[in-house]
């Protein structure tokens, strides 16, 4: 909770009323196979129109094909 009370005045965090059931709607279509981490990150880039940027060396093609097929990158 420290961390999170540290961030930037530009850093926002999304609540999980909005998170949580768009999770959910793609759990069947563009989420299904992923993990957690990567239903998440689908989810908040699906919710804020957004550009998922991964760790060079550590490129998700599963996550990066539900991108694809929500039309984000």
């Amino acid at each position: 909770m420290h961390a999170v009370l540290e961030l930037p005045e530009q850093i926002q965090m999304l609540s999980w009323r909005v998170v949580a059931p768009t999770m959910a709607d793609q759990l069947d279509g563009p989420g299904q196979g992923l993990n957690l981490l990567s239903r998440e990150a689908l989810a908040v880039a699906s919710a804020l129109d957004a550009e998922v940027t991964m760790a060079c060396g550590n490129e998700n093609r599963l996550l990066r094909n539900a991108l694809r097929e929500i039309g984000l990158s």
